[in-house]
């Protein structure tokens, strides 16, 4: 069999796919992408280059840039394509990211393969375009960028054989004319890696927090406020007067076309918060340097917290979980997903900052005696989101589609 995968991130969301595939025998995998870490390698698959062409701005808006640079990227990867097939490729399986625009032509250029679609998010104006307006509606324009991005997953699901996508509240966002080919399939996260390690105290590289009884931990990649960090910090301070002895450990890491280091918001925050000095001193950002070290904040946390606009989950709350956190997570549907209030963690209003400091107060005081709580948050991983298994799960839900497709 010949698989071949198509995303801008080598390898991205497809990491464990690929490997999977990769180490399989008889099949052959190879990988188009246009970015990613300088010399990272996976076994069994052969990666190769889609040149970036960088887009103009000038006199152009958001959406149409955004339409030029799927178009590019799409010209890029079909002329890479178009040399596989040259020189004797023929997929059985193409599995393109829905909305990045490499695999934009690729039923074209493979048409007798299984095309799957990862479809990752469709724009609506539904809760998720008016969550930082409270509900009320915003301009027509607001929604235009969106629209035309929802163009390429218009392309992407009507041309494939099958879509995966990570959760039901991501695939309830899809008119019903695409949802119908889309499979609900949840990440998975390594539990063997990503464990608990009772007593542990944290001491990274740049923090030693080796004598700080209790730990509040928080964790966010890219966009802060759709990940809730303005709300974190406005609950943190109501925490940390009632909690003398408590330290906040913050974990940030920038997305990889951004520059700026996202802990430079929470610095910023730290400046204008006007915290006795005895409190600031107990709260420490960081930028992410190595998976070990944020594992050991995961470890470490006496309680963390999770809090997200209703969007696709980040595999954050997964590795937390995985680990037996104490989590602490925003009552959005997303979330509702995976965390049950009281039984493998705690939900509460994304909005209320209040009654996030009051359930933080209430959580720490209760710690040592929420055992059974960190037991069920690892078993909410081990029975439904384990990494092996739901890899397993998804090389059988494609084998599936090929085999009927082959009738």
């Amino acid at each position: 069999m010949r698989i071949l995968f198509l995303n801008r991130d080598f390898p991205g969301p497809f990491r464990s796919l690929a490997l999977h595939f990769g180490a399989a025998s008889g099949v052959t995998t190879l990988f188009l992408s246009e970015r990613g870490r300088r010399g990272e390698r996976l076994p069994g698959v052969r990666r190769l280059r889609v040149p970036f062409v960088p887009v103009e701005p000038e006199g152009r808006d958001e959406g149409e840039r955004n339409m030029v640079r799927i178009l590019r990227r799409a010209a890029g990867a079909a002329n890479a394509m178009l040399r596989l097939r040259r020189d004797g490729f023929a997929p059985d399986v193409v599995y393109a990211s829905a909305s990045d625009g490499l695999g934009f032509y690729a039923p074209d250029i493979f048409p007798q393969a299984l095309h799957v679609a990862r479809a990752e998010w469709f724009y609506t104006q539904g809760e998720n375009h008016t969550f930082f307006t409270r509900g009320a509606t915003r301009p027509p324009a607001d929604f235009a960028p969106a629209r035309v991005r929802n163009l390429c997953q218009y392309n992407a699901l009507d041309a494939c054989d099958l879509a995966v996508t990570d959760s039901l509240w991501q695939k309830a966002q899809y008119p019903a004319c695409l949802a119908e080919k889309i499979a609900v399939l949840a990440p998975g996260v390594d539990s063997g890696y990503f464990s608990p390690c009772p007593g542990l105290r944290f001491t990274g590289e740049a923090c030693d927090l080796s004598g700080a009884p209790e730990l509040i931990t928080f964790s966010f990649r890219g966009n802060a406020s759709t990940r809730g960090l303005p709300q974190f910090m406005e609950a943190l301070p109501a925490v940390l007067t009632a909690r003398p002895q408590c330290h906040a450990l913050i974990m940030a890491a920038a997305p990889s076309e951004e520059g700026d280091s996202p802990v430079g918001d929470v610095r910023r925050w730290l400046d204008n918060a006007a915290l006795p000095p005895r409190d600031a001193r107990r709260v420490h950002a960081l930028e992410f340097r190595s998976v070990e070290e944020y594992r050991l904040l995961l470890r470490a946390s006496t309680v963390h917290v999770y809090l997200t606009a209703p969007f696709t989950l980040s595999a954050g709350l997964f590795e937390a979980l995985a680990c037996g956190a104490l989590v602490v997570g925003s009552d959005t549907a997303p979330v509702r997903e995976v965390l049950r209030h009281g039984e493998n963690g705690f939900l509460c209003d994304f909005w209320d900052a209040a009654r996030l400091a009051e359930l933080l107060r209430g959580v720490l005081d209760r710690a040592p005696r929420l055992m059974p709580l960190r037991e069920a948050a690892r078993r909410t991983v081990l029975d439904r989101y384990e990494l092996a298994r739901q890899t397993e799960r998804h090389a059988a839900l494609i084998l599936d589609a090929l085999e009927r497709k082959r009738g």
